[in-house]
């Protein structure tokens, strides 16, 4: 294999990271030629006298290391066949095999067979192998068998194959950067908002335990464990692998809701909308994000209603500055950049609304008051990164995004006014929006559903 001789110097424990980062420029998935040092030495001041000493190692990468893999081509992945006394040895075989292969997310799997995943594939109008993307960071393919193959896994349905395809087709978008979204240390994992009739057709929740079990609303925790499946196994992100978030974050079902458009006041537009798209369409927005805090209102002395909200208002904008560093991933001139999604129930947004606030001038408190003052910029060590990211001179705030209109404010979770949720933005910047193509037998397959589950529910 010709080319420049190139080898890397990586931190103790990421040279897979480096081998799915290859695999994913299409050079063979094997160990690159790459030396690990010690994790410490990477931290500033640090001693750097091991690259001395190994110096002969990193010369070796470049003149001698040679590929073990030289065919070109792409390889369909073989069939398993799994047997058993019975059905359920067979199935406990299949899920220790699974795990063996890091194919699992540790928790037991639904069968992938041959007529299930033809199943789920109804879900669509596109042929097996039309190729939805590339995963990163390892590069492997997308395709709308491989995507029903984990829909499978996860238990999934024909129903939920349009929102997971429209993910799919996000993440792999270059502009989502999902080459540094898996590999990061960053707790990052993937949100999914759905727009659109679809989403209740599907049973995907909107309100109470919006990203928690739900037995009435199971879509979203099925879709979003799907895809962690894809993250994993086209995609390489096996964590201490191709994975290497310290904590993990929701990663293993990931966050996949639907906006709450019936519990929106008046004159406000759903996040579709916000992002350029008709009213009523199908969209699915997809957004890396890394962590999730309850905001609660608190009594107090409030002596108008405009008070209890305004104090509201300032509890969300406290949450949204925080204190992590956000500064290196502040500002951009895209549309669609946000550093983060705000959710507030139906009911706290009628009271907003009721006191006359548009959703833009709320957009435009929490900007205002989740901005980082220049002496917060110095106590993080973020004046530099403030100055390159934000044009921030000294003595200036810096805001979190450029302007108030992306601030990512949707209303969806229960009826309650209580309370508020933050997601911050993982190692992504942008969120994109994808239209959710439907089958041409969408109302058949709903009918099935119901069938199978019941009545849609009317929440």
């Amino acid at each position: 294999m010709a080319g420049i001789p190139t080898t890397v110097v990586t931190r103790k424990g990421f040279t897979q990271v480096v081998a799915n980062a290859y695999a994913g420029f299409g050079l063979p998935a094997e160990e690159p030629a790459a030396f690990e040092f010690p994790n410490a030495m990477f931290l500033s001041g640090s001693d750097l006298s091991p690259i001395r000493e190994n110096i002969d190692k990193l010369v070796a990468g470049l003149t001698a290391w040679k590929p073990k893999v030289t065919e070109k081509g792409v390889y369909p992945a073989p069939l398993v066949t799994v047997k058993g006394k019975d059905y359920q040895t067979a199935f406990d075989n299949m899920n220790a095999i699974f795990m063996k292969n890091l194919w699992s997310d540790g928790l037991p799997l639904t069968p992938p067979t041959a007529e299930r995943v033809n199943w789920i594939m109804k879900g669509t109008d596109l042929a097996p192998d039309t190729v939805i993307g590339t995963i990163l960071p390892r590069g492997g393919l997308g395709t709308v068998q491989s995507i029903a193959v984990n829909l499978a896994m996860a238990g999934g349905r024909p129903e939920y194959m349009p929102v997971l395809i429209a993910a799919v087709q996000a993440i792999a978008d270059p502009k989502f950067e999902l080459q540094s979204i898996s590999p990061s240390t960053n707790s990052n994992y993937i949100a999914v908002v759905v727009n659109g009739p679809m989403a209740k057709d599907i049973r995907l929740n909107s309100g109470y335990s919006l990203v928690g079990p739900d037995s009435v609303h199971p879509a979203g925790q099925v879709i979003g464990r799907a895809l962690a499946f894809i993250l994993q196994n086209p995609g390489g992100a096996v964590p201490g692998i191709g994975a290497m978030e310290l904590y993990g974050g929701m990663r293993i079902t990931n966050a996949v809701f639907a906006e709450d458009e019936a519990g929106l006041p008046k004159d406000w537009t759903p996040l579709s909308v916000d992002l350029g798209f008709v009213k009523g369409n199908n969209i699915a927005s997809v957004y890396a994000v890394t962590s999730a805090t309850n905001i609660n209102t608190m009594p107090g002395d409030y002596t108008t209603a405009e008070a209890e909200v305004t104090s509201f208002l300032y509890r969300i904008a406290g949450e949204m500055h925080g204190h992590n560093g956000a500064i290196h991933y502040l500002q951009t001139t895209s549309t669609n950049f946000s550093r983060g999604i705000v959710l507030i129930s139906r009911t706290f947004a009628q009271n907003v609304a009721d006191l006359g606030w548009s959703k833009l001038k709320v957009k435009t408190f929490l900007w205002d008051n989740s901005k980082y003052s220049w002496s917060d910029l110095q106590k993080l060590g973020e004046t530099k990164a403030a100055k390159t990211n934000c044009g921030t001179t000294e003595g200036q705030t810096a805001h979190l995004t450029a302007k108030p209109e992306q601030i990512t404010l949707i209303v969806a979770g229960g009826a309650s006014s209580q309370h508020a949720y933050w997601m911050e933005g993982g190692k992504g910047t942008s969120i994109l929006s994808v239209p959710i193509k439907l089958p041409s037998k969408w109302i058949d397959l709903i009918k099935v559903s119901e069938t199978d589950l019941g009545p849609i529910p009317d929440f």
